[in-house]
Parts: C-alpha cells; sequence; structure tokens
C-alpha cells in the first residue's frame, strides 16, 4: 500500500504529468482484467498454493521495475504486468480462503482479509504521513544522479512483498488444491447440481453488473467532491480517506456477527439497500463535517456487503467451479468498474454531483432488490470442507 500512496508522486518527480498517470492507471485496470481467465485456467491446472505464489513473486519483481525506470512506454508496460500480477492473487483469494478454512469460520476468514487488507493501508498511510513531516527534504527529494527518496521507500516496500513470497513457501499443497476434485454432495444429483450452478452464475452476474457500478461510480470522485463541494485542502480530504479506512476495518470486522443474527442473504441485502439510501444525503448536507460523517457511512456498509458477497458466491457453486467463477467475479468486477469511472465522469461535467448520487443510489437499490429476489428462495447451500466431510452452509 505504502508503493501506490507514493508512486504517482514519484512519476511527478520524473516530469511525468496528469495525462501519463492516467495511461498508467489505465493500463494497471487493463491488466487486472485480462488476466482474470488465466488465472482460473492456472488454477484448475497447478493448484492454489503454486498460483498465489507465482502472483506474489511476479508482483515482488515488478514492483522495484517499475520504481527504476524512467521511460514512459516502460511505465505503462510495468503498470499492465503489475496489474495483472495483483489481479492474478485477487482472483486466487477467494478459492484459496474457501478451501483452507473450514466452514464455521469462513466467514471470519472473509472479513479478516479485508479488513487486514483495509488497515495495512490506513497503517501505510500514517507511515507515509510521519516519514513526509520526519524527513520532509529527503522524502520530497527530486532525482538526482543516484535514488531519490521516493525510490527508496518504493524500493522499501517492495521488499517487503518479497518477505511475503518467501513466507508462502512454506505453505503445504492440499489435495484439492493440488487439482485433486472435492467429495460429491451426495444430496443433489450431479445433473441437477450442474444446472442449479449455471442458473445461479447467470443470476450473479446480473447482481455483479449493477453492484459494481454502484461501488465503482463515487469513490473516484470522493477527493474531487470534497474539494469543489467544500474547498477542502488535501490535508482535509487526507483526513476523510484515513478516517474511512478506520470505519471500514471496524464494519467489516461486525460483518460475521450480522450475517449470524440475520442469516448471510438478508445481511448482505440489508447493508446493500443501507448504502444506497444512504449516499444522496450528501445532496442535502452542506456542512463538510456532516458530509464526512455521511461519506464514511456510505463507505463502511458498502465495504461490510464485500466479504460476505464473496463468501457466499464461493460456498454456491460447485468446488470444481470455484476458481472460474472468482476470476468471471474480478473480470466483471474490473470491467464493470473502468466503465462505471467513465460514465460517472461525463454526469458530473454535464448534469453535476446530485444527478450522479441519485442515478447511483438507484443502481445500488436494484442491486439489492435483485439479489434479495433471486437467492432468498435458496434456505442453504451445499460446500465441503477441508476435511472429507460434507457440510450444509445456512444461508437464511
Amino acid at each position: 500500500m505504502i508503493f501506490f500512496l507514493v508512486y504517482n508522486l514519484h512519476l511527478l518527480d520524473l516530469g511525468f504529468d496528469e495525462a501519463l498517470i492516467g495511461r498508467v492507471a489505465a493500463a494497471f485496470t487493463l491488466g487486472s482484467l485480462a488476466v482474470t481467465f488465466l488465472t482460473g485456467w492456472l488454477l484448475n491446472n497447478y493448484g492454489l498454493n503454486r498460483v498465489i505464489q507465482l502472483w506474489v513473486l511476479a508482483t515482488a519483481i515488478l514492483l522495484p521495475l517499475r520504481s527504476l525506470t524512467h521511460a514512459a512506454w516502460f511505465v505503462i508496460i510495468a503498470a499492465f504486468l503489475n496489474g495483472a500480477s495483483i489481479g492474478g492473487w485477487m482472483v486466487s483469494a477467494p478459492p484459496f480462503l474457501t478451501r483452507n478454512a473450514n466452514l464455521e469460520i469462513r466467514a471470519w476468514a472473509f472479513s479478516l482479509s479485508y479488513g487486514s487488507s483495509i488497515g495495512m493501508g490506513a497503517l501505510a498511510g500514517v507511515i507515509v504521513g510521519l516519514a513526509s513531516r520526519q524527513f520532509p527534504d529527503w522524502i520530497g527529494a527530486g532525482v538526482t544522479a543516484g535514488f531519490s527518496g521516493k525510490q527508496y521507500v518504493l524500493l522499501a516496500s517492495s521488499a517487503s512483498v518479497l518477505v511475503g513470497f518467501l513466507v508462502l513457501l512454506f505453505l503445504r499443497e492440499s489435495a484439492a488444491s493440488a487439482g485433486a476434485p472435492e467429495p460429491p454432495i451426495p444430496s443433489i444429483g450431479s445433473a441437477k447440481r450442474r444446472i442449479w450452478s449455471r442458473r445461479f452464475v447467470l443470476q450473479l452476474l446480473i447482481v455483479l453488473v449493477l453492484w459494481s457500478l454502484f461501488v465503482g461510480s463515487f469513490p473516484p470522485f470522493f477527493n474531487v467532491y470534497f474539494h469543489k463541494q467544500f474547498n477542502q485542502s488535501l490535508q482535509g480530504i487526507g483526513m476523510i480517506f484515513s478516517f474511512s479506512q478506520l470505519c471500514q476495518v471496524l464494519a467489516v470486522l461486525c460483518m460475521p456477527w450480522l450475517a449470524l443474527r440475520l442469516g448471510r442473504v438478508r445481511a448482505i441485502f440489508s447493508m446493500q439497500i443501507a448504502s444506497a439510501l444512504v449516499l444522496p444525503a450528501l445532496i442535502f448536507t452542506s456542512n463538510v463535517q456532516l458530509a464526512g460523517m455521511v461519506y464514511l457511512a456510505y463507505l463502511s456498509f458498502q465495504v461490510m456487503t464485500e466479504p460476505a458477497l464473496e463468501n457466499f458466491i464461493m460456498d454456491s457453486v460447485l468446488p470444481e467451479e470455484r476458481n472460474t467463477v472468482a476470476s468471471l467475479r474480478y473480470m466483471t468486477l474490473f470491467a464493470i468498474q473502468a466503465l462505471a469511472v467513465l460514465v460517472s465522469g461525463f454526469v458530473i461535467a454535464h448534469f453535476g454531483y446530485s444527478f450522479l448520487l441519485v442515478g447511483i443510489a438507484i443502481l445500488g437499490i436494484s442491486a439489492a432488490l435483485t439479489f434479495y429476489l433471486f437467492f432468498r428462495s435458496r434456505a442453504q447451500v451445499h460446500a465441503a470442507k477441508e476435511s472429507t466431510v460434507p457440510a450444509a452452509c445456512p444461508l437464511n
């Protein structure tokens, strides 16, 4: 996370403008999108642990390369490849967690995975902020004959990924993650299970398109919104961002408890609806503190949905389909969110933020209602535990 906070500033030091930085970001997203189905194929053929190790090693190699290169064309190519390695990791993580976490603790495993990622983002912001205050001349130094201060930070953060790869070498390959099929769920015939699974995937795609449009439309513009609507400085926007990371961690860790109380489908539906209904309150808010609270509530409800939804998806398909469905899920997410950003920028420029916020809220409500209507009648979905004993996972 430190790398991504500092990298764009490093590009500015090299003399690149916002146009090239935008192309770098687009190349990163395209790399993530391009690798989704390749990752599913690799997972099916080479096993979870090996593929995760591959993508982490690739990231550990690509981050230093991105730190050291000065040529614009290579900066873009390296961003594409790094996007692929990060995207491969993201696709691999849900099947890995599902296969290696017992059913009883699986909801907590997904929430902790999301929460730790968000928490590391908050910690990265604190570290970079402290370093900037303690060593402003060193961190802010431009490129010299040697390395700049920012390059040292980038290389140090890259080294942490290499340490993570060394830890992953101690993972032991289970029979299932190596490609052996999990035991069948005996209560449903094979043909019926496959028909239900295909229908589930089609319904899921509709939900994912609507939900990805919702989650990908406003967050990329939140800093611009607070700057233009409330005249907030970079420091004020940074405070909102840091506090939002803390709120998201706490919210994500509450989701397993909420799922136990309401059932997983109702919990996901409730948080989707809450997020969609809270967001339009920004239209009627003229106080920056209150607007910040509205934004934090919207983002917290939204992020609470993600680990539970991912867990629901993995538990709702056949074990041998998890890798492919994870690929499809992230392919949809990356593609739709890229479209959402383009459409949102156009809407803001031509119709303003109020029109955008109402439209986003309608998308969120539509995603929630579609999810609930599709999956409320599915009382339980069969899933295999890490052992060979089949287990059922209650959803409602």
